[in-house]
């Protein structure tokens, strides 16, 4: 028993690790990006840690709406949506450099396109395609997080009228994306986005877990299985596998990476996620 010799319980019903584990993300993120080309760009000559993430993070405003969670890195007040916003950015920097449209499947409540928006002042269109319910809520927080002119760039369609899509960018998009849904989504229904992106777009963008888990893996407890296995058919990586055993996660990102690739794409570049989020794996993709 843990806490009968130490001060902690792996197990406790506090922010304590999950704060850790942010502020181990920030500072891992923040390495990688200074240690980058990245960091050619950046203004002081005496670079000091924080300055890599800073160097996204001070261009986003109302990053605290909702007054999420946060840490204090080196002066930047973080949380964890806007921290994987910005190794998301970093991962596609050079492409969002030279990129006027983008679409982006399934946004959420809008954390990246409003990350990406202010900092990219190249980007004229922005496209979020979601569900209706989930349009409303991106509606309205991205209109509280941006100013006017920055709100004006995007365009909400809804998953059931792709065919609006083609009728607003009928060249395509220089960049589609898609972080954290397509597993939530049924088989058939993501191979036709990846066909559409195949047709439609120079490169594509991908950030998902590249397998299932079982939930006892992680001391999370089911009381309905048939909610569990629900989850099973989603997505296009159903593989359950051990989540911290390196061999399994070296073979199921194998499989990710052939999956995710649309018709007539190359892998352009790929890596791994950061800490609790091992079993995520983000790839870029480009047309032949």
């Amino acid at each position: 028993d843990n806490n009968r010799f130490c001060t902690w319980d792996v197990i406790e019903p506090s922010s304590r690790y999950f704060k850790s584990l942010l502020y181990a993300h920030a500072e891992n993120l923040d390495s990688r990006i200074l240690q980058s080309k990245l960091s050619l760009d950046l203004k002081s000559d005496n670079k000091k840690n924080g300055d890599g993430i800073r160097h996204y993070l001070k261009n986003i405003r109302n990053q605290n709406l909702g007054n999420p969670l946060t840490i204090n890195y080196f002066g930047n007040d973080i949380s964890i949506d806007y921290l994987l916003s910005t190794e998301e950015m970093f991962f596609i920097d050079e492409e969002l450099k030279e990129s006027k449209t983008i679409l982006e499947i399934g946004a959420g409540f809008g954390r990246l396109a409003h990350s990406i928006i202010e900092n990219f002042e190249n980007v004229e269109r922005y496209i979020i395609v979601d569900l209706d319910l989930i349009l409303k809520l991106s509606k309205r927080y991205l209109s509280k997080a941006l100013n006017k002119k920055e709100f004006l760039k995007i365009k909400f369609i809804s998953n059931n009228d792709l065919d609006a899509i083609q009728s607003l960018e009928p060249r395509g998009f220089d960049i589609s994306i898609n972080v954290d849904s397509f597993q939530e989504i049924e088989e058939s229904i993501v191979l036709d986005y990846l066909e559409f992106i195949s047709e439609n777009s120079n490169y594509f963008y991908t950030k998902n877990p590249i397998c299932k888990y079982h939930p006892d893996s992680v001391d999370i407890k089911f009381k309905n299985i048939v909610q569990f296995e629900s989850v099973l058919t989603m997505g296009l990586c159903k593989d359950i596998i051990d989540i911290f055993d390196s061999n399994a996660i070296q073979k199921a990102r194998e499989i990710y990476l052939r999956k995710y690739c649309p018709r007539n794409f190359i892998i352009s570049k790929h890596e791994s996620c950061f800490g609790q989020y091992l079993y995520y794996y983000s790839a870029l993709y480009k047309c032949k």
